[in-house]
């Protein structure tokens, strides 16, 4: 089933104040659109001086006169970005996109270099399934380890999706995509998102992996499961799932030569078969999870889903700290680090537990 992006509003109108077009188009739309006023342009620009020259902060004739070299000779009028976030009913002024990422990725600093930063804003990361990749997608863009991101979801958000995805009850009712989207936009409005709300399907696959350098499995359809993992083998891109069960991630190099389908525990045969499966089988349960490794609690849980719970338990804490995980993997691979293909267990509980014992 196809699904109408343009039905929901996910990014800000931009205005490019340097423009003259865009200037007039923004004169006129702010006539007729009227809400909050958000405008600490002056503010952002002082900072953005400051980080490239931090004696400015000791010197205010020095910074006056920066401010008004950088502002040139149209002002303040010409000068930045307005955008306009439709749901917020708001319109907030920005430096230009070049200064504003400078500033937003500036505490970044040195962890990720001046360099390693550019690197990672030609980097496309592609999320199937918003729950866990929601927490990976919001993060990914606080940092800015990537530079643009497709995310794919077919599900609305239901009340009970609240104890794991950061959003507010305004959203309920609907796609999970578009609240992760408009989460983005709101914290970097020039950050690219593109959104896929019929989910990872067989039909979209093909477009959905065109340009990715990485994806994420977030979903829980076994079929998108194996078809995620085709199409990373096919094109050479390295996949990351990670579990809300005692801190599971897997990474899944293969953008190296030989790599096995999720570290060999996945046949040719099998993959295929799940390709075509309209439901899950224990053996394909097992392949992704391994039941003789889950926790207690996790395999309880597993045979409570449809008599006394509805679906599997996911705690923010777990989905937050896996959202994070797989973020540092993504931009330790991006970056040239060694990260082999492995299976990781990143639970802290016993982590502790064996400290202390």
């Amino acid at each position: 089933m196809s699904v109408d992006v343009t039905s929901y509003t996910t990014h800000p109108v931009l205005y490019r104040l340097e423009n003259r077009a865009e200037r007039v188009a923004c004169e006129q739309a702010m006539r007729h659109r009227k809400g909050e006023v958000v405008d600490t342009l002056e503010e952002q620009l002082v900072e953005w001086l400051v980080t490239q020259t931090p004696a400015l902060r000791r010197q205010p004739d020095a910074l006056a006169q920066a401010i008004t070299a950088k502002i040139g000779r149209e002002g303040w009028e010409a000068y930045g970005t307005w955008a306009w976030f439709p749901w917020r009913q708001t319109w907030v002024r920005l430096l230009p996109e070049e200064a504003f990422v400078a500033v937003r990725t500036n505490r970044n600093r040195n962890k990720i270099t001046s360099e390693e930063q550019e690197r990672l804003a030609s980097k496309c990361v592609g999320i199937a399934g918003l729950s866990v990749g929601s927490a990976l997608a919001t993060t990914l863009a606080m940092e800015r380890s990537c530079g643009k991101l497709k995310l794919a979801d077919f599900d609305v958000l239901e009340l009970s999706n609240l104890n794991r995805i950061q959003t507010g009850v305004h959203h309920l009712g609907i796609p999970k995509a578009v609240a992760t989207a408009r989460a983005i936009a709101e914290v970097d409005p020039y950050l690219e998102v593109e959104l896929f709300l019929e989910g990872f399907t067989a039909e979209n696959a093909e477009v959905f992996m065109k340009g990715v350098d990485f994806v994420c499995d977030a979903c829980d359809q076994v079929k998108a499961k194996a078809n995620l993992r085709w199409h990373a083998k096919a094109n050479g891109i390295p996949l990351i799932m990670e579990t809300s069960d005692r801190g599971m991630i897997d990474i899944e190099r293969y953008d190296e030569a030989d790599t096995p389908l999720l570290h060999g525990r996945i046949s040719d045969d099998m993959l295929m078969e799940m390709r075509n499966a309209s439901a899950w089988r224990p053996e394909f349960f097992d392949a992704f999870i391994d039941i003789s490794q889950a926790s207690e609690r996790g395999v309880a849980s597993l045979q409570a889903v449809g008599t006394t719970l509805v679906g599997w338990p996911q705690l923010f804490t777990d989905v937050a700290a896996g959202g994070a995980h797989a973020a540092q993997i993504i931009r330790s691979i991006f970056l040239g680090e060694h990260v082999p293909d492995a299976r990781h267990y990143l639970e802290w509980n016993e982590q502790l537990l064996e400290s202390v014992n």
